[in-house]
């Protein structure tokens, strides 16, 4: 077999794989082994588990067992993990505008109470009624595992949507487990842990930028939330919260390129520390650890986390104990129904108050898909079981509740999202369709979408060759069709920090009303190489240019791009300018006169007269 054509094995797809499918797939691996491993005979899972580890520090001992290590100190870092690409996205990202990000916060909200509503009054007057903490979280790893399993082709912005329900969920979880399974509370440690906080964010506000150095912190953090009797995996919440963010400096990437050439000049070690250095102020803790943490969440964290939780022992006598039990079926009501109703309700409700508030391309059944996904409470509801039982049978009862309500979520979600795929084929027999139609309200347009008969989407960067072509293209179409057009710009900037750079600060100037006026001097100047360009692009463009540094500095329109770019993403587009006309790709040549002719082509699709030429 050719070399080009070798077939990869199973598991070299799976390390091709999305980090959520991989991180899915190790877990249900670990869960798997666990369950294998708990039925064996002997008591070897159990004995491993409760294994005693400890730290002796100037005398004092501090011990826990294997189990408790993996739940209170790794599971802390998940959570952190998760917590960082939250704040990343509410900082910089989709979720930067509160009237979208507070859609699956609202939602989370209801995620939690109505599953535990359900949970009480399924096991009201039985001793397990304290369990519905059981029911209130998702398992934020197996919900992504499964998006990027069942969910290819949907829209990027859901797996937004999704982190953040599910981070908001998982958080309002803790809070659960902090107020209502916490035995103990000791103030002082607490005290500690919040002057650990205050470290962090004095280390922040001075600019600190090698993240070893908040690792210290950290940890006095971390103790003082277990010594405390709050759940210590809140630590590794509130410290992501904390780690600095920001756009990635290009001000700061420009020195390091000039460290990096100096290094290729002359490869001493002196000039490899300072062009590293260099290269890492210019990008923010947050992106640097959660990039720095992600293999060893999917690879270690998950998988151990699953081994020690996942363990239930099942016999015909404890499956028919469980499945006749109140509290079984209250945690599979809770979990699979309440995260439905609640999620889907909630949001239908928002989004009829404020519509428009999901955000371009996300439809109602795409969150009844992913309600159905949230159903998956595994992680914190395993964990929780532990804490809200002590009688055995009672534990594994909920054990198995928790499994079954996982699997028959799992199910549900994927029979959606596949009724959702096949309804998409039916309405687009090919994929070259476009995933959001022209929006007024959010495009920049050239003619008047409530007249115009055709409608041109253009994605292209301002960092190729090709981007003079596009302006051609966009003249003579307004030449020769005048308004019978419309027509409209994403950004498409692909791997160009520069193309990146210039869409944004064309954002910059749609913030003075002068979009067009930007777009024509970026396409001047392009193929753009350098920020001066951009510069001499924004006097061109008549804009105040105080403000334009300002807003272009603060990536103020860093949203729009992302949005375009995740579209693009989703339509596996690899050119710019990419053109689609009435919403369907066009694959020709890009050159003005063979754009314009396939343009004339749609209006005789349309049985309509091809316009004259604009007067």
């Amino acid at each position: 077999m050719a070399r080009g054509t070798a077939r990869r094995g199973p598991i070299a797809r799976l390390l091709r794989s999305p980090e959520a499918l991989r991180g899915a797939v190790v877990l249900i691996a670990g869960t798997v082994v666990a369950l294998i491993w708990a039925n064996l005979p002997g008591d070897g899972y159990e004995s491993v588990w409760h294994l005693p580890l400890g730290l002796d520090l100037a005398g004092s001992r501090f011990e826990l067992d294997l189990r408790h290590w993996v739940n209170d100190a790794v599971m802390a870092v998940f959570f952190a993990h998760v917590t960082l690409e939250v704040r990343r996205e509410l900082e910089l990202g989709e979720l930067r505008d509160w009237r979208r990000a507070s859609v699956p916060v609202i939602a989370a909200v209801a995620g939690l109470v109505v599953p535990a509503l359900i949970y009480v009054r399924a096991t009201w007057g039985t001793d397990a009624v304290g369990g519905w903490g059981i029911v209130v979280s998702t398992d934020t790893a197996f919900v992504l595992g499964m998006l990027a399993l069942i969910g290819r082709g949907m829209p990027a912005q859901l797996r937004i949507f999704l982190v953040t329900l599910a981070v908001a969920d998982d958080v309002g979880a803790l809070g659960v487990i902090a107020f209502a399974y916490t035995d103990r509370f000791s103030p002082l440690p607490l005290l500690i842990a919040v002057g650990g906080l205050a470290v962090i964010a004095v280390m922040r506000f001075l600019g600190v930028w090698r993240g070893a150095l908040y690792l210290l912190p950290s940890i006095v953090v971390w103790a003082g939330f277990f010594l405390s009797g709050v759940h210590a995996t809140l630590a590794g919440v509130a410290i992501a919260v904390l780690l600095p963010i920001f756009p990635t400096r290009f001000d700061a990437l420009r020195r390091a390129q000039d460290h990096v050439r100096a290094f290729q000049m002359s490869p001493t070690a002196g000039y490899a520390r300072t062009a590293g250095d260099s290269l890492a102020r210019a990008v923010s803790i947050n992106e640097r650890a959660h990039r720095a943490l992600a293999p060893y969440i999917t690879w270690l964290v998950l998988p151990i986390f699953a081994l020690a939780n996942a363990g239930v022992t099942v016999t015909r006598e404890s499956l028919a104990d469980a499945f006749t039990s109140r509290l079984t079926w209250g945690i599979i009501a809770g979990l699979v129904v309440g995260k439905i109703v609640a999620i889907s309700v909630s949001t239908w409700i928002v989004t009829r108050v404020r519509p428009g508030a999901l955000g371009p391309a996300v439809r109602m059944s795409h969150v009844v898909g992913v309600s159905m996904l949230a159903g998956m409470g595994f992680t914190i509801s395993l964990f929780v079981t532990d804490l809200a039982f002590d009688d055995a049978v009672d534990v594994s009862r909920g054990q198995i509740g928790v499994i079954a309500a996982t699997v028959l979520a799992a199910a549900l979600g994927a029979v959606a999202f596949a009724v959702m795929s096949a309804r998409e084929r039916r309405r687009s027999p090919h994929r070259d369709r476009l995933v959001r139609t022209l929006d007024p309200s959010r495009d920049p347009v050239l003619g008047d979408p409530a007249s115009a008969a055709v409608t041109v989407v253009e994605y292209g960067n301002y960092a190729t060759p090709y981007s003079p072509a596009a302006g051609e293209m966009r003249r003579e179409m307004e030449g020769r069709f005048g308004g019978e057009v419309v027509y409209t710009f994403r950004h498409l900037p692909l791997d160009q920090p520069l193309g990146r750079s210039a869409a944004i600060a064309n954002e910059a100037a749609a913030l003075q009303g002068r979009f067009w006026e930007m777009r024509d001097e970026l396409i001047r100047e392009a193929p753009i190489e350098d920020e001066r360009q951009i510069r001499r692009a924004a006097a061109g463009a008549g804009l105040n240019l105080r403000r334009f540094e300002r807003d272009w500095s603060d990536a103020t329109g860093v949203q729009r791009v992302d949005e375009d770019l995740a579209d693009a993403e989703a339509m596996h587009l690899h050119r710019a300018p990419t053109y689609f006309i009435d919403n369907v790709r066009y694959d020709g040549s890009i050159d003005a006169d063979s754009v314009n002719t396939a343009v004339a082509a749609a209006f005789l699709s349309r049985a309509l007269p091809s316009p004259r030429p604009a007067s």
